[in-house]
């Protein structure tokens, strides 16, 4: 743990540094909080949406006679009544363009697919009327595409008639320097890794709240950005922006899910305009499996060119990600580009080739998950370097000493463009190297004399990029963000932000960034986020973005409110402006705390007493402040290099595993994280983060999995029966500690690090199950590690033993 003070601290702050509690979580802990599904208005409507029970197929028609004849039914829409909505946009040329419908017009592309909305008084009421326009609904079935090898067949299926095939996106830049690396390399090798396809599954489903008054167009939603959510929404319908008030109530989790924008968001409201009544559709847990944003899902070919002394001279890597049917605003073709300018993690290695591929297939849309595919590339090098390390005896460890970056080697360029600022690559991994030692050698002794057992030991060093931009994401929106400071008469402070809180803590952060920047202490401070008619624009929370831009746009807008009320002291104190200093909630000439003049002196000037304000000086204390990360790009140049994030948080971690060969069931006995994300605003948060995000890459190494019927892209998958969620029992004892390099550009030297601990598990589990079993050669190559896995993999590796011995 970070203690409670230390160098991290900024001279002169009083609270950035220390674990502030969380204000936040009152309402959550008793009850209090009001969710997406707890917003009730006065004749209210439910609405149920009827999707698709086919993969892919024609809607010949729909009959919703019967359901409008539902007592209760207020109204059955079809995307004929949409017709004059817009579409989504496309604002990326350089992907395939899907003309997303609200609903789906006269084809479905996979399950789940909403083709139709039910309205009614009641929500059982509706949801037995949708049932009967399910069973009014007659399809064509088209041929399917389940996954990523089928899209790619030739002559396979094509999702879009216009397309040459199922390709979304195929870029690659030449890289010769790789090409005349691999010429000159003692040894090759290919391989194929695959993460699995998962979901965000945040506890909170997603929900949309509409009602209209007054002209206004007033949208309750769970999502991680609604000044962008507001911007879609009026341009779809053709309404004013200033007409419409989006506002996200207390959130249950996002994880990348609910950063998109999605049907729902825009239909409900659709109907509280078309019906001129309050209308409310809430997410079940069927529909959130079947109709949110899935995420990983990635094949990565790999080609590596090393040396007999373990000298990895260069990679080639084509990373292909299986985009669902693409259907979903923004795009979800972004994480296959973050995985390949992450292919290298935190080592030295820059003769790099990479080729991003993304196909359309029957599937739900993917889309973002923590992580945003950091976590496929982390998992790829390592495997790279534990089989190379294997095919040339070197040791796992001493060849990843080797090939970190090292103190002296930041601001160090990435092989696709990203400028790594600062880091502690190589101390983080030997400070987690000198925490694992003990742990390893008790687990090793408590199964010495258990013939069942093998322990093995996994590795992953990574670095987390933050703040990026969002532009090759959604190809309209960039990277800054703001925020807005206000002093009120009676001396309290109200800080207004772009961002969005689920949980990370960003309403404490705000506060406690506020409270040093002023003076004053963070219960005197409110914050208002998550309402586009009380805060200014922003893009919201994700990226690991909430720090550095809080920082940023709070500090900003600090310094030119105190700028002005240090005016306006010097004023009321008949002193030189330069010789007014602030300290502890007052202003006073420095070197001498009396006469002086406090907070709320200087706003009831500002406000009310226009007689105290200097000659000419506008009335108010209110200013904003809108950041913009120094160095951070937003298109890549013509080798398709670009620095696409403010700055780099990095860590190591490492994974101590039991195996019991009998019944292939895999143990994690001990967890070590060493984590950097430059200077800690509150310790507590940090750590908050670093151990939800290890839990949830855990999920994902070991236990989740949405799975399709590869002959008919049907999903196996319905409720939590079929796809497994780990719970406390499963996530193992945590061993973090944390270094603070910080950014050298930003302010305060602050990094994120809100998905630094999701990277990491996944290659240590494949890591450390590989190396328990390396006595029979196994090196497994994908995601999730499941009993079965293991035993397939040390029945494969018997067999292949056994034909080499010449055995049948």
């Amino acid at each position: 743990m970070i203690p409670s003070s230390g160098p991290h601290i900024r001279s002169g702050t009083r609270f950035v540094g220390r674990s502030v509690p969380r204000r936040e979580d009152r309402g959550p802990l008793t009850g209090g909080s009001r969710y997406i599904a707890d917003v009730k208005l006065a004749g209210m409507l439910e609405v149920v949406f009827v999707r698709s029970t086919e993969a892919h197929a024609r809607i010949v028609s729909v009959d919703t006679s019967e359901a409008r004849a539902v007592d209760g039914v207020e109204a059955v829409f079809t995307a004929t009544d949409l017709a004059e909505v817009e579409s989504f946009p496309d604002h990326i040329d350089s992907i395939g363009p899907v003309r997303q419908r609200p609903l789906a017009t006269d084809r479905v592309r996979y399950v789940g697919s909403p083709y139709a909305a039910v309205v009614a008084t009641d929500r059982y009421v509706a949801e037995d009327a949708a049932a009967l326009v399910a069973a009014g609904t007659e399809y064509e079935p088209l041929p399917t595409v389940a996954d990523i090898q089928q899209a790619l067949a030739p002559g396979a299926p094509k999702l879009y008639d216009d397309w040459d095939d199922n390709r979304s996106v195929d870029i690659a830049y030449p890289r010769p320097e790789a090409d005349r690396a691999f010429a000159e390399a003692d040894h090759t090798f290919t391989a194929t890794y695959v993460s699995q396809r998962q979901t965000g599954l945040p506890i909170e489903t997603r929900g949309v709240v509409s009602d209209i008054d007054g002209g206004t167009l007033t949208v309750w939603t769970s999502t991680q950005s609604p000044h962008m959510v507001r911007t879609t929404i009026a341009l779809m319908l053709g309404v004013p922006e200033p007409q419409v008030r989006v506002i996200h109530p207390v959130i249950g989790g996002g994880f990348g899910v609910k950063t998109h924008i999605y049907p729902e968001d825009i239909v409900v409201p659709w109907i509280t305009r078309r019906l001129g009544r309050p209308a409310r559709w809430i997410e079940d847990r069927m529909e959130s499996l079947l109709a949110s944003v899935h995420a990983r899902d990635q094949r990565h070919d790999v080609e590596v060119a090393y040396d007999g002394d373990g000298t990895i001279r260069a990679v080639r890597c084509t990373s292909t990600l299986d985009l669902g049917s693409g259907e979903i605003f923004y795009p979800g073709t972004a994480p296959v580009f973050a995985t390949n300018s992450c292919i290298t993690g935190a080592y030295d290695l820059s003769k790099v080739q990479t080729r991003a591929v993304a196909v359309v297939t029957n599937k739900t849309p993917s889309g973002a998950y923590r992580g945003f595919g950091i976590p496929e590339s982390t998992l790829v090098i390592e495997r790279v370097i534990d089989r190379v390390a294997r095919l040339t005896g070197t040791d796992r460890a001493e060849l990843r000493r080797r090939l970190l970056l090292r103190p002296g080697q930041t601001p160090y360029v990435m092989h696709a463009g990203g400028r790594i600022d600062s880091g502690s690559h190589a101390e983080s991994f030997e400070q987690a190297l000198e925490l694992a030692a003990p742990a390893l050698k008790r687990v090793r002794a408590r199964h010495a004399h258990d013939p069942d057992v093998r322990v093995g030991v996994g590795y992953a060093n990574y670095v987390e990029p933050t703040s990026p931009s969002y532009f090759r994401t959604t190809g309209h929106w960039g990277g800054g963000d703001a925020a807005t400071v206000r002093v009120d008469p009676d001396g309290s402070v109200r800080v207004a932000v772009g961002l969005s809180a689920f949980g990370q803590g960003a309403e404490t952060t705000a506060a406690q960034l506020a409270a040093d920047a002023l003076g004053v202490s963070p219960s005197e401070v409110t914050v208002v986020l998550g309402d586009t008619e009380r805060a200014p624009y922003g893009l919201g929370s994700w990226g690991s973005r909430g720090a550095m831009m809080l920082t940023g746009s709070v500090m900003l807008a600090s310094e030119r409110l105190t700028a002005k009320a240090r005016a306006i002291a010097a004023h009321m104190l008949e002193a030189a402006e330069s010789d007014i200093v602030l300290a502890d909630g007052a202003f006073h000439v420095a070197g001498s705390s009396q006469p002086s003049i406090s907070w709320a002196q200087v706003a009831t000037a500002a406000w009310i007493r226009k007689v105290d304000l200097p000659d000419g000086m506008e009335e108010g204390l209110e200013t904003s402040g809108y950041y913009h990360p120094e160095h951070l790009e937003h298109q890549p140049d013509d080798t398709g290099r670009f620095n696409s994030a403010a700055s780099w948080s990095n860590g190591a971690h490492i994974g101590i595993v039991s195996v019991r060969l009998s019944t292939g069931e895999v143990s994690i006995e001990d967890y070590i994280v060493v984590h950097d994300c430059g200077t800690v605003i509150n310790p507590a948060l940090v750590e908050g983060q670093i151990h939800g995000g290890v839990a949830q890459g855990i999920a994902g190494a070991m236990y989740e999995h949405l799975q399709y019927d590869s002959d008919t892209a049907y999903p196996r998958f319905a409720s939590f029966m079929d796809y497994l969620v780990p719970t406390c029992a499963e996530v193992p004892r945590l061993s973090v500690d944390h270094r603070e390099s910080p950014a050298p550009d930003q302010p305060l030297g602050v990094k994120g690090c809100g998905e630094g601990g999701t990277i990491g598990p996944p290659a240590v589990v494949l890591g450390a199950v590989s190396d328990a079993l390396s006595e029979w050669g196994v090196e497994l190559t994908e995601c999730p590690v499941t009993p079965v896995a293991v035993r397939a993999a040390l029945r494969a590796a018997g067999a292949a033993r056994g034909r080499a011995e010449g055995n049948p």
